[in-house]
C-alpha cells in the first residue's frame, strides 16, 4: 500500500483503469461463458424431452403391437383349441395338428411385426416354434433364465425380461424376451408364449439419428439393461436406477457421473412396461464449442487489457500534464519567484486549482509587501524607542538630581527631632521622627515592591502620627507572623486602608475604637500559597447597599471616585501586578465595624 501511495498520479490512473477494464472484461467474459453453458444445457433438456417423448410413443406403439399380436393368438380358438386338446389327451395326431397350427400363428406374429426375432410356445408337455430358426436343443426351460425370472413373486402374467443372449435358438442373437403366461387345458396347466424382440432392430427403429442429441440407454423398471448406444455395466445401471428412488415424478433431468465422465441426463418412462429411457450427453462434448468461446474470451480479454492500458496511459498523460505544469509553477514560488502564476483556460478541476493557486500567490505577494511595510514601520518605531530611551535617561538624571530635596527634608526633620529632644518636647520629637520614617519608606528609593516588614513599619509610622492626634479615640494592634515579614508586597497598600478606617470609621464614632492589622498564610483552590491581610476597625461600619456597591465595583475593576479613590487605586494596582484572581473586598456590619481584606500571592524577594 505504501508503494502504491508513493507512485505518481499518472501511474495510479493508468494502473486503476487497466485493472478496472481487465476486471470488468473478465467478469463479462465469465458471465457470458456461464450464460452460454446454461443456454446449451437448456437446449439439451428441451431436445432430450422432445426425444424422450418421441421414444416413449414409439416404444409404446411398437410394443403394444407385439402385445396385441400375442393377445390375438391366445384368444383365437383355432390356436387355443388344438393346444387344449393336446394337453388334455396327448396323442401323435393331436401333436401334429397343434404343431401345424402353432407354426402358422407364431410365423404370423414374426412376419407381421419386424421387431420380432423369434417365437416359442412352451408347455410342460412340449414346445413349438415357427420353424424359421434352428433350435438349441440343449435349452431347458425349467433351468433357464425364463424360469428363474418368472419365479419371482413380483412377476406378472406379462413379463418384459431384460436383454439376453438367445438361449432358445442357435444363432445367439441379442434378444428382449416378451413372456405371456396363460392357462391351458382342463387342468389349467401353465403355458408360456415367448416372443423375443431383436435388440438390434429395436435400436435401429427407435434411435435412428437421435444420437445427435446424445447417448440413449433403456433399462427396465428394475434397472436391468434393455438397449442403448452405451455399453453400460451393472454398476452403472445400478447408479442410474438408484437416481429414481427419491424422484416422485417419472420424468426428470439432472447431472450424473457415468463411466468416469460427467453427463447431463434426461429420463423418461414408457407407459406400457415402465421401461426407463435415459438420454445422456457428455459435458465435455457438449461444451466443446464453449471451450472455444472461452479461449476466444481469454484472448479478447488480454487484447482489450493491452488496448485499455495504452489508451489509459495516453489519457493519463493528457490529464496530468496540466497538473505537472501547475506543480512547476508552485516550485518556482517555493524557490522565491513571487511572480510565478499558472493560467489555465478551462473550468475543470485543474482550472479551479490554478485559480486557487493564483489567488494564493497574489495574497502571499501582497502579504510580503505588507510585511516589508511593517518592517519599515518597526524600524521607525525602534528609532523612536531609542529616542524615548534617551529622553528617559535624561529624566532619570533629573530625578536623581531631584532626590537631593528629599534628603534635605530628611536631614531637616532629623535636626528638628534632636532639637525637640534637647528641649524636652517629646510629641514634636515623635512626630518629626515618625514623619521622617514615613517619607523615607514612601520613597523606598523608587522601588515598587518592598518587604512586609517595611510596609508594616510605614503603617506603624502613620499610626504613630495619627495616634497623637486621636489619642482619646483610637488605639491599634498589629499582629503579623514573623515568618511572613520577609515576604514581599506592593508598597503603600495597607496605609490607605488604615487611613479609611480612621476617617470613615473611627473619627465619626463616639468613644474609644480599635484598629487591628493582621496577616496569615492560606492555600488557594489550585494549591497556590496566598497571604491574607485584614485591616479591621470597630468604627461606624458600612450600610448593606453601600457595601454591595463598593464590593461590586472592586470586583468589576471600576473606579468610583465618590466612594473613595484610594481603595480602588489599591485594588487596581494589585490586579495589574498580581492578576485578576487577587485584590480587595470589604466585610462590614453597620454600627459595629468594618474589615478590609486584601489577598495577594505569597512571594519572597527571590521570586521577583
Amino acid at each position: 500500500m505504501k508503494w502504491i501511495r508513493n507512485i505518481s498520479f499518472r501511474k495510479k490512473i493508468t494502473l486503476i483503469f487497466a485493472v478496472v477494464c481487465t476486471f470488468s472484461t473478465c467478469i463479462a467474459g465469465i458471465l457470458y461463458y456461464r450464460y452460454a453453458q446454461k443456454e446449451i444445457e437448456d437446449i439439451f433438456r428441451e431436445n432430450a424431452e422432445s426425444l424422450a417423448d418421441q421414444l416413449e410413443n414409439t416404444l409404446d406403439s411398437r410394443l403394444e403391437a407385439v402385445n396385441r399380436r400375442a393377445f390375438a393368438a391366445l384368444t383365437n380358438s383355432s390356436f387355443i383349441q388344438p393346444l387344449n386338446d393336446y394337453l388334455d389327451s396327448p396323442s401323435l395326431e393331436k401333436e401334429i395338428a397343434l404343431s401345424s397350427e402353432a407354426a402358422n400363428w407364431l410365423k404370423d406374429i414374426s412376419l407381421a411385426e419386424p421387431l420380432v426375432n423369434s417365437t416359442l410356445l412352451y408347455t410342460e408337455q412340449g414346445s413349438w416354434d415357427d420353424y424359421t430358426k434352428s433350435r438349441n436343443w440343449e435349452f431347458d426351460f425349467e433351468n433357464s433364465k425364463f424360469a428363474q425370472y418368472l419365479s419371482y413373486p413380483s412377476s406378472s402374467a406379462i413379463c418384459w425380461m431384460p436383454t439376453m443372449t438367445d438361449e432358445i435358438f442357435a444363432d445367439k442373437d441379442k434378444v428382449i424376451p416378451y413372456v405371456r403366461r396363460f392357462e391351458a387345458g382342463r387342468d389349467k396347466k401353465p403355458a408360456y408364449l415367448i416372443i423375443q424382440i431383436d435388440q438390434k432392430v429395436l435400436l435401429e427403429e427407435i434411435i435412428g439419428d437421435s444420437k445427435l442429441v446424445g447417448e440413449i440407454l433403456i433399462t427396465d423398471d428394475m434397472g436391468n439393461y434393455i438397449a442403448g448406444t452405451l455399453n453400460a455395466s451393472s454398476a452403472d445401471l445400478s447408479q442410474l436406477s438408484g437416481m429414481n428412488e427419491d424422484q416422485e415424478e417419472k420424468k426428470y433431468s439432472g447431472d450424473i457421473s457415468y463411466d468416469g465422465e460427467e453427463y447431463l441426463m434426461y429420463k423418461g418412462v414408457a407407459d406400457i412396461n415402465n421401461w426407463q429411457i435415459f438420454i445422456l450427453k457428455s459435458k465435455a462434448e457438449m461444451f466443446e464449442s464453449v471451450h472455444g468461446l472461452r479461449r476466444l474470451i481469454v484472448g479478447l480479454t488480454i487484447a482489450l487489457a493491452g488496448a485499455c492500458f495504452i489508451i489509459t496511459a495516453v489519457l493519463a498523460r493528457q490529464l496530468t500534464s496540466s497538473l505537472q505544469r501547475l506543480a512547476l509553477q508552485m516550485n518556482r514560488m517555493r524557490n522565491g519567484e513571487m511572480d510565478a502564476r499558472y493560467f489555465y483556460p478551462y473550468k475543470d478541476e485543474v482550472g479551479s486549482l490554478a485559480k486557487t493557486f493564483n489567488y494564493m500567490a497574489d495574497k502571499i505577494e501582497n502579504s510580503m509587501k505588507k510585511q516589508e511595510e511593517y518592517i519599515r514601520i518597526l524600524k521607525e518605531e525602534r528609532d523612536f524607542v531609542e529616542y524615548v530611551q534617551k529622553q528617559k535617561r535624561k529624566a532619570e538624571l533629573r530625578a536623581l538630581q531631584a532626590q537631593i530635596n528629599p534628603h534635605f527634608l530628611y536631614n531637616t526633620l532629623n535636626t528638628i527631632t534632636w532639637m525637640a529632644a534637647d528641649k524636652g518636647m517629646d510629641e514634636i520629637r515623635i512626630l518629626s521622627n515618625s514623619l521622617g520614617r514615613f517619607f523615607r519608606i514612601s520613597l523606598s528609593k523608587g522601588a515598587e515592591v518592598i518587604s512586609i516588614r517595611d510596609e508594616i513599619a510605614h503603617v506603624r509610622s502613620y499610626l504613630t502620627i495619627q495616634g497623637i492626634r486621636y489619642s482619646e479615640k483610637m488605639k491599634y494592634e498589629i499582629d503579623i507572623p514573623e515568618k511572613l515579614m520577609e515576604c514581599t508586597v506592593l508598597k503603600l497598600v495597607l496605609q490607605p486602608l488604615v487611613e479609611n478606617s480612621i476617617y470613615h470609621g473611627i473619627k465619626e464614632k463616639e468613644g474609644m475604637s480599635l484598629i487591628r492589622i493582621t496577616a496569615e498564610e492560606e492555600t488557594g483552590q489550585m494549591g497556590e500559597k496566598l497571604i491574607r491581610f485584614v485591616v479591621e476597625d470597630t468604627g461606624m461600619g458600612i450600610g448593606r447597599e453601600k457595601l454591595a456597591l463598593i464590593n461590586g465595583n472592586l470586583k468589576a475593576g471600576v473606579t468610583d471616585r465618590s466612594e473613595g479613590y484610594g481603595i480602588f487605586n489599591i485594588n487596581e494596582r494589585i490586579r495589574l501586578y498580581y492578576g485578576d484572581a487577587y485584590g480587595l473586598y470589604y466585610e462590614s456590619c453597620e454600627g459595629e465595624g468594618t474589615k478590609a481584606i486584601l489577598i495577594i500571592p505569597k512571594r519572597t524577594g527571590e521570586d521577583l
